[in-house]
Parts: C-alpha cells; structure tokens; sequence
C-alpha cells in the first residue's frame, strides 16, 4: 500500500508543477506590461519629454547629445513596444490558437535579458566615448539577441503545437524575423553610431543606417505585428469587416516587400550616392500609403458598429488608423516637401528636413503603433482579468490628451523649418502625451490588480 501512494508522488508533484506553469502562462503578460510601462516612464517617453524640452529651450534639435537620443529611442522601441509585443504574443496567441503557452519559465526568462540589455545599451550611450562604452553596448546588444531568439522559439513552438492555424501567421512570423534581424542589427548599429573618430564618419553612419534601421524596428516588428492582430481581432471583437484574401496577401507581401526594397534601397543611396536608389525608395513610399489607406476601408473600420462591440477601446483604433494614413500621407509628400518647400524657403543645400521626417516618424510611432498599444491592452487586460470592460474608465482624458499631444508635436515640429518661434511650443507637446500615458498606465495596473482580486 506505501508503494503505491510512493508512486503517486511524483505524479502529484508532477500535476502542480503543470499547474503552476499553466497559472505563470495566463499571468506572463502582466510582468512584461507592467516592465514595459516602467521603461516608458524612465527611459523612454520621460526621458524623450525632456529631452524634446531641452530641444526646444535651445532652439536646434542638435542641442542634445545624439547618443541620449539613440539611448531613448532604443529603449521606447525594444523596451516599451518590444516588451508589450512580447508580453502580448506570450498571452494571446496561445488563447487565439486554443492552445497553452509552451514552456512559460522558458518564456518569463526573456523579461530579465531584454532588461538588462537595454539597461545596459542606455548606460553605455550615455558614457561613450569613455570606456567600457563599447564592451558594454556590444554585450548588451548580445543579451537582447539571445532573449528575442528564445522569444521566437516559445511562440513558434506554441504555435506549432496548436490545434487551430490560419493563414494570418505570416503576419505574426513576418513580425518575429523582423524582430530577429532589428536584434541582431543592434550590437552593430551600436558600434557604427558609438566608435566613429570624426563628426563626418559620425554623421556619414547615421545618415546611412539610423533610417533603415529604425523602419525595420517601427514597420518592421511593430506594424507588421498590429496589422496581423488587426486581421484576428477586429472582425471578431468590434464586428467589423473580415478583409478578403486578396488584401491580406498583398498586406503581407506588399509590406514586407516595401520595407525590405526601403531599407536596401535608402542605404545604397546613401552609401554609393547613386540617387536613383532614393528615386526608387519612392515605390515602397507609395506602398506604405495604400496599405494605409486601404486597410481600414476593407475592415469598413469608420462606419457606425453595434452597441454591443462600441467599447472604450474602440476611439483608440480609429484614430490609430487616422494617423497610420498621416503617417502614410507625411512619407508620400516627404521628397516634394523637401525639394518643393524646404529648400526654396530655407535657401539651404542639405534636401533633408530633420524636422519634417520626425514629424512623419512621430505620426506613426506615437500616432499609430502608440495609439493601438493603448487600444488593445484597454480591450484584452480586462477581459484577460475578468473585469466587465463596460464598468472600467472611459479613457476620454487619454484619448483627447494623446491625440492633442501628438498634433501639437507634429505641427510645430514642422513648423521649426520655417519659424524659430515654434521651438517655444514644442517642448510641452512631449510632457502632454506624458500625462495621458500616465493615466492609462494607471488604469492598466488598476485593471490587472482587479483582476488579481477576483481571481483570489
């Protein structure tokens, strides 16, 4: 009889220790959302406010160090995008494919990695050139490698393991290698931008590669991601249009297409000086804009919904595809803004506005990917957490603010082409996306605490 209760135990031990990984798969999210928000309020959308205040007090956006500037903006897009990607794909994939996370420990192993690279990678912008800058970037770009390697291994191994498969996948693996290459890219960037010699080897480098490498990480891993949970979530949560399958193979291979052909074609003008490569860049340029313009007209995103899909979050995703098509319209305009406009009224000889292309930049970063962040988080954590969405905040205040302060930073960052006054205005444009991301982080953790309550 003891033998046989022997036998058992190490069933038992087996079935809690299944338990307990089932539990750390349902609540993974929650630590990589609320890493995400710490990152957003310290290095990320803080650190850009003020900096962008500094900007402004000294009227030149080269009044900063440029090395605070890649420190920000790594941090905003693999510490505050990246990790909520992360955390999102960890919990909602396997519940979109009725199938559990594979190996949850495996996967919460990444939170610790990609925060201590970025950590890092910040540090060693801010000391360089003093040493160990370059050690330290570089180990840290390495850290960042091996936790987005083993990121793609859980989720292809869940999604292999999965019973229920489609063909929006290809939105979701496309994201994934995009991630992989912006990873494995970033050491490299790193030691381009960090160890030059001269201000001319300096600017040669960041003409040449900051483009193209923050289009792989923005369209790359953060659109092609929001365009393929898109494709999933908004015909079933909101009732909207399913778009036809025409559209989602030219969605996926237009757009991968486009920002491959943009990033070869950017770089090899800039590097041979062969302007033809820019004159063709052109075509992924006009890409981008249909995808922009066609996606929400095949998901008839703007025509009034039933009140039983008209949530909260629903205002975020409209105005998120409003900005996606500024964003789409900005890049389009950008070579006769810049040939038409800019140099004409400047009188310069450089036909690049630093202004204007972080207008466009700002437009998708903040406009879209930002504006979707907050949309679907508004709409999964508290179903996640068993919260009736219908009883949580409204988010008026966020939607109003976040909109508000991404227009005031648009316009007056263009307007600093033409009037030095602007500079004056466009140092409290970051601070007022500050508070209204504030508020939504709040409401976020409220919901997750609920969530811990009623669960217990």
């Amino acid at each position: 009889m003891f033998q046989v209760k022997d036998n058992y135990i190490p069933m038992i031990n087996k079935a809690l220790s299944s338990d307990r990984q089932l539990l750390l798969g349902q609540k993974i999210h929650h630590y990589f959302f609320i890493s995400a928000l710490v990152t957003l309020f310290t290095l990320g959308c803080m650190w850009g406010a003020i900096n962008l205040l500094l900007i402004g007090l000294d009227e030149n956006f080269h009044g900063i160090d440029y090395s605070w500037v890649l420190a920000h903006g790594h941090a905003m897009v693999f510490g505050f995008v990246g990790l909520f990607i992360m955390g999102f794909s960890y919990r909602s994939l396997p519940y979109f494919k009725k199938t559990t996370l594979w190996n949850p420990c495996l996967a919460l192993s990444t939170l610790p990695l990609m925060i201590t690279g970025i950590l890092l990678q910040a540090f060693a912008h801010v000391i360089a050139p003093r040493q160990p800058y370059l050690s330290l970037g570089i180990f840290a770009g390495f850290l960042q490698i091996v936790a987005v390697s083993i990121f793609i291994v859980v989720i292809w191994q869940t999604l292999h393991n999965a019973t229920s498969r489609g063909k929006r996948d290809g939105f979701a693996f496309s994201a994934l290698m995009w991630f992989l290459i912006a990873a494995i890219l970033n050491p490299i960037i790193f030691w381009l931008f960090e160890s030059t010699t001269s201000q001319k080897e300096f600017l040669f480098n960041v003409s040449s590669f900051n483009i193209p490498y923050r289009d792989i990480q923005t369209l790359g891993i953060a659109v092609m991601m929001i365009l393929g949970v898109s494709m999933h979530i908004l015909p079933r949560a909101y009732g909207l249009r399913n778009p036809s399958d025409n559209w989602k193979k030219f969605l996926l291979w237009g757009m991968n297409g486009a920002i491959l052909f943009g990033v070869i074609s950017f770089t090899a003008g800039m590097t041979t000086g062969v302007h033809w490569w820019h004159a063709a860049n052109g075509i992924s340029y006009i890409i981008i804009l249909v995808a922009a313009i066609g996606t929400p007209i095949q998901f008839r995103l703007f025509r009034p919904v039933s009140s039983n899909y008209n949530d909260r979050s629903l205002k975020f995703i409209w105005a998120a595809y409003v900005w996606f098509i500024v964003a789409g319209v900005l890049l389009v305009f950008g070579p006769y803004y810049m040939f038409g406009i800019y140099l004409p009224m400047t009188g310069g000889d450089n036909p690049f506005s630093h202004a204007y292309f972080g207008a466009y930049r700002h437009a998708l970063t903040v406009g879209f990917i930002m504006m979707m962040i907050v949309a679907i988080s508004s709409k999964v954590v508290p179903s996640f957490a068993g919260v009736d969405i219908r009883k949580t905040n409204s988010l008026w205040v966020v939607f109003i603010l976040l909109n508000l302060g991404n227009t005031w930073r648009i316009t007056s960052q263009i307007s600093t082409d033409f009037y030095p006054e602007a500079f004056q205005f466009i140092g409290f444009s970051g601070f007022i996306e500050l508070t209204a991301l504030g508020l939504w982080g709040c409401e976020l953790i409220r919901n997750i605490q609920t969530g811990k309550r009623i669960q217990e």
